[in-house]
């Protein structure tokens, strides 16, 4: 079946797979139907399994998360679809699991969830990744003996609008505000506040226009929404509200997080559920529930918002990236379309040949 000319892609989509195995996939979103496809990919890396993508330049990034771990570059070919390696340094610690790249395009974080640490790396003017300039490490515990039992910082992710940076720490129910001192190459703390305890605050999302920022908490299965004062780099309470239907008593526990492009809709992923929570954004920022519809198969551990239009749900457990059209509602409406991937972990849009960019939730489609 032939794709429409109008396509979302390539996207760039990270997995758990041995390192003999294309575990980095490119796949196309035919973006007058929904149908996926996959156009390429690249192998080499055990369990790539998070991506982030370089603001101005053909590059592409991923974990190795592995005990011992690794970051590495690639560098992208629109015209062939197609990653080359660049160079990998180690990420000194154990399952790094998340990484992103400073809009500067001159720094890479990453977390490393095992070790409870965060890390540091310059960026060569060609896109490579530097030795590790800093690290910072977090220590400490929660109440849940079975998964907080010491640091495990889970994610970092820029906080719109501001030189910050947001870390996620599972393992001891903090947030932590970092700064790149970029003159000497080092992770400056500003700020930690604590979640709710036994929380497990996962991954974040910024609203597009509104100085607040979103996490979605793996343990206690709930976003909480937080005003965030760049001048102090302080995060202030909101409100909390549940991912699941009123009355579930099953394991769960959530995932991932993502606003519309407008700030319209925000959604977050349930493992054991097996849904996509659904939230209405009011004009002060704050969550109205809209109730949850199927992700489409087992362990959506990951998803991506393109525009206001289309969401990809990654199902880790049923080895599928499937689409969803968003109605005026902000409901997802399955297409019938999926793609067999392996234990896909996370997705993210490739970089674009005219504008330079790339970005899970930035296309206007």
């Amino acid at each position: 079946m032939l794709f429409n000319e109008e396509r979302i892609g390539p996207i760039v989509v990270g997995s758990y797979e041995a390192s003999g195995r294309e575990g980095v996939h490119l796949i196309a979103l035919d973006a007058g139907t929904g149908e996926l496809k996959r156009i390429g990919g690249a192998a080499g890396i055990e369990n790539p399994s998070f991506i982030a993508i370089h603001p101005t330049m053909p590059r592409v990034y991923a974990v190795s998360e592995t005990d011992d771990g690794a970051v590495v570059s690639y560098g992208y070919s629109e015209e062939e679809s197609a990653l080359a390696e660049l160079n990998r340094q180690p990420s000194r610690g154990d399952a790094p699991c998340h990484l992103s790249v400073a809009a500067s395009g001159r720094w890479l974080l990453a977390v490393n969830y095992s070790s409870g640490s965060v890390c540091l790396y310059p960026l060569g003017e060609d896109g490579t990744i530097g030795p590790l300039a800093d690290q910072a490490v977090h220590e400490g515990s929660g109440v849940r003996a079975d998964r907080q039992e010491k640091a495990h910082a889970h994610s970092v992710f820029p906080i719109r609008g501001t030189d910050d940076w947001l870390v996620c720490d599972l393992g001891t129910d903090g947030l932590y505000v970092y700064r790149i001192d970029e003159a000497a190459g080092k992770l400056v703390l500003r700020s930690r506040t604590d979640t709710a305890a036994g929380a497990g605050p996962r991954h974040t999302a910024c609203h597009p226009a509104l100085p607040i920022v979103y996490v979605v908490e793996e343990l206690s299965c709930a976003v909480s929404a937080y005003e965030y004062r760049a001048e102090a780099g302080e995060l202030v309470p909101l409100q909390t509200v549940s991912t699941l239907p009123d009355g579930y008593e099953g394991d769960n526990t959530c995932a991932d997080i993502h606003l519309t492009k407008s700030g319209s809709y925000l959604y977050a992923s349930n493992r054991g559920d097996d849904s996509l929570a659904v939230h209405r954004v009011l004009a002060d920022g704050t969550l109205e529930p809209r109730g949850q519809v199927p992700a489409g198969g087992r362990t959506p551990r990951s998803f991506a918002v393109y525009g206001d239009r289309w969401l990809l749900s990654a199902l880790q457990d049923s080895n599928s990236v499937v689409s969803f059209r968003l109605g005026e509602d902000g409901m997802p409406a399955p297409t019938g379309f999926a793609l067999e991937v392996h234990k896909p972990v996370s997705l993210e849009l490739a970089p674009d040949a005219d504008s330079g960019s790339g970005s899970s939730s930035g296309s206007d489609e």
